[in-house]
């Protein structure tokens, strides 16, 4: 039986090599993911022979113990550190799952484990990764409505647009706008999922230099209008955690996605935009900035 403790960013300096080295630029390996949606995955760590071992404790049943993917120097010996998690799950009498697997993870498991695990693609949890250099330029022709949305912008509030790092001078500004967006999206009509992601935001911007966030607020005429913020998975790869614009204002989505790319990503590779979660208008929007590739993800569970 394995002695998990709970995910909190006081356990930076011992899990984020972990996350960085071995997370697969994957926002599901990432500290303010483990500890901002603890309500939701109820995440919680043990590290054995440095491999980092990652219990989903909200997502468990009765029969079914749930674990991401142990992140280590795991091919050599993988066997040996799924066999830690198989003893774990059994001393529980509950099966072995994993919960947004990659590719070469479920291909490592198919490898060792014949016949053992169902395999399931999760297309809702697969993320979206894309070229710093084409969100920065948005280049040809598919990419020009986007261009043109952003050209547009600049036009239309010549001389009144402040874009700023988002630091301690202005991150109370960010708070309340951040305030507004949700009142005014519920107003609409309670939704559960917006309702869950304010709270992570509100735990985010309260943890902000903890969680080494980064990211761009815009203004027009001395008043904000929207916001991107997010963090580094690796040296290669930032994640876009938070876009937020005022709906009214044309082409400040797009203003965002250029910006933080532009000003924030500058030195990175890729930039992950994480998944749509089934949501049809996220996935038409994210599917239109023509992601680099996508990183998909498997929902995997012992026969």
């Amino acid at each position: 039986m394995i002695e998990f403790k709970s995910v909190t960013i006081q356990d930076k300096p011992l899990i984020n090599r972990f996350l960085r080295e071995y997370g697969s630029s994957s926002c599901q390996h990432s500290l303010y993911l483990l500890t901002g949606l603890s309500m939701k995955y109820g995440d919680e760590y043990a590290i054995i022979e440095d491999v980092l071992f990652i219990h989903r404790k909200n997502l468990d049943t009765s029969d079914k113990r749930v674990y991401l993917a142990p992140l280590g120097n795991i091919e050599k010996d993988f066997k040996k550190y799924v066999d830690i998690l198989f003893e774990d799950s059994k001393s529980y009498n509950a099966k072995l799952s994993f919960f947004t697997v990659t590719e070469n993870f479920k291909i490592l498991l198919g490898e060792n484990y014949p016949d053992v695990f169902e395999y399931e693609e999760s297309r809702d949890y697969d993320e979206y990764i894309y070229s710093v250099e084409n969100l920065s330029v948005l280049p040809g022709r598919t990419l020009a409505p986007k261009r043109n949305r952003v050209r547009a912008f600049y036009s239309s509030y010549e001389g009144q647009i402040r874009i700023e790092n988002i630091t301690n001078d202005n991150i109370t500004d960010v708070f309340l706008f951040q305030k507004e967006w949700i009142t005014q999206r519920l107003s609409e009509g309670y939704d559960e999922m917006l309702a869950r992601e304010n709270e992570a935001i509100k735990f985010y911007l309260s943890n902000y230099d903890e969680l080494e966030f980064k990211g761009i607020v815009v203004y027009i005429k001395g008043t904000v209008v929207g916001y991107a913020a997010g963090v580094s998975l690796n040296d290669e790869c930032m994640d876009e955690v938070i876009e937020k614009g005022r709906k009214d204002i044309v082409g400040i989505y797009q203003l965002l996605c250029n910006e933080f790319a532009t000003i924030v990503c500058k030195g990175y590779k890729y930039l992950n935009r994480e998944e749509d979660l089934g949501v049809e208008g996220l996935r038409r929007a994210k599917t239109s900035y023509e992601p680099l590739y996508m990183l998909k993800k498997y929902i995997v569970e012992e026969k």
